[in-house]
């Protein structure tokens, strides 16, 4: 089996102090057998070819998708969660690779280096407004997309890392569900759900699937950002972040 690809999906929900922790177990959804990973899938990962590929591959880079929750509940939150987005970008190293959907506006960043998005995204994010639903399906499957593409011209080396920020419920839960099952089985993609008001019984809380921290508000965004992004390559599952100024 191919150990060079490495992936992770950090789903975060806005609002609040860092709270914690590790799911607790009422929150499982009852009589859902866990997922068994597709050893074949995850070693053909990304499962297609690029016509530009690197010569040179490094092997330690990170790559990193951030999907950002526009939604319209995010309102007076948007300017906040748009800066800690910004700021997430201090975690990472210069060469590293970063790019950024939103949910209803698309991508705002392409994959570029981290260097080159420090100096680009706060532009690119000035017209963002908090608006529409919340299609978390559609856009982790566009920046997934987007981190195969990645993937495909670097060879599979390197770490993949998928950042979805929200505050809410899928608009289509049961794509969700779909979705999130077949990348835990199918993908070397670790999901890890950061969030606030997603209840007991929602897919993103699934331990077989990946862990779960709540935050309590839009401010401590960026310090769950930095730690997600700063987390160490053999993915243990964040389980615990300490509230800042306090």
């Amino acid at each position: 089996m191919r150990k060079d690809i490495i992936g992770t999906i950090v789903v975060l929900g806005i609002v609040g102090a860092l709270v914690l922790n590790e799911m607790p177990d009422e929150s499982q959804p009852n009589n859902v057998k866990p997922i068994e990973p597709n050893w074949g899938a995850i070693a053909a990962w990304p499962n297609f070819t690029s016509n530009i590929v690197e010569a040179q591959p490094d092997p330690n880079r990170r790559v990193t998708a951030i999907v950002l929750d526009d939604s319209g509940s995010m309102k007076s939150d948007m300017e906040a969660a748009k800066q800690a987005v910004i700021g997430a970008l201090d975690a990472m190293a210069a060469d590293d690779r970063v790019a950024v959907v939103a949910l209803n506006a698309g991508t705002v960043l392409p994959f570029a280096t981290v260097a080159d998005a420090k100096a680009d995204l706060p532009a690119l994010l000035a017209p963002i407004v908090s608006d529409g639903g919340t299609p978390l399906t559609l856009a982790i499957q566009s920046a997934q997309r987007l981190l195969e593409a990645e993937a495909a011209a670097a060879r599979g080396f390197g770490t993949f890392r998928l950042i979805v920020t929200t505050d809410g419920a899928a608009d289509d839960s049961e794509a969700l569900d779909e979705e999130i099952e077949t990348l835990a089985a199918s993908t070397p993609i670790q999901v890890t759900t950061i969030g606030i008001g997603i209840k007991g019984g929602h897919v993103l809380r699934r331990a077989d699937l990946g862990s779960f921290v709540d935050v309590a508000n839009v401010s401590a965004l960026q310090g769950a950002l930095e730690a997600a992004v700063a987390e160490n390559t053999d993915f243990t599952a964040i389980t615990e972040f300490g509230a800042q100024g306090d």
